[in-house]
């Protein structure tokens, strides 16, 4: 008796479905993950940047200036961090990059599609932290840093690192179970 290999047309066009099915739904899902792990990755990013510049004010002893930046040798003076930032060592505390100041930490401008940006800091382009690891003490020395995709600018996707006035950082919880993370005052954060 003589065998058959191969498939049926039915088989085959069953399958097409079910595999067109599984990209339809899958597809859009991994394009999502893939964003939300480039948010992470930022935000873990900079998270390491401020620990590092409070532990090397701690541990030199001197006054260290962490700023949004454009040129990655200066402060820009924004409060939008999406253009990069810098951390140094800042001999004289004036916030400014100087020839006897030493640079500890740089990020370039961050990849298209991201926003980040600090609020509720008394001055929201640049953060001294003190000898003592604390930041410098002004009005509002708290603050947040959120980062948000410029295509859809959706809150409960946004990532938010917090900052307390002895300097420490923490990421973002949702507290109070609305779906979106809280700034360090307890409120939700919001996407410009």
């Amino acid at each position: 008796m003589k065998t058959e290999n191969g498939f049926t047309l039915i088989e085959l066009l069953v399958t097409v479905a079910v595999v067109s099915i599984l990209l339809a739904v899958g597809v859009p899902e991994f394009k999502r993950m893939t964003e939300g792990n480039r948010l992470v990755a930022i935000i873990n990013k900079l998270a390491g940047d401020l620990n590092l510049a409070r532990s090397e004010s701690i541990k030199q002893g001197r006054a260290v200036t962490l700023c949004a930046s454009s040129n990655g040798t200066g402060c820009s003076g924004t409060t939008d961090w999406t253009s990069g930032w810098i951390a140094f060592i800042d001999q004289n505390r004036d916030g400014t990059v100087d020839a006897n100041d030493t640079l500890i930490a740089r990020q370039n401008a961050l990849s298209p599609g991201v926003q980040l940006r600090a609020t509720q800091f008394d001055d929201n382009t640049q953060l001294l932290y003190l000898p003592s690891g604390r930041l410098a003490n002004t009005a509002d020395p708290d603050g947040t840093f959120v980062l948000c995709e410029t295509r859809n600018k959706d809150p409960k996707r946004a990532r938010a690192i917090n900052v307390n006035a002895l300097g420490r950082v923490s990421l973002a919880q949702d507290t109070d179970n609305s779906g979106t993370r809280n700034d360090v005052e307890g409120n939700d954060v919001t996407c410009p």
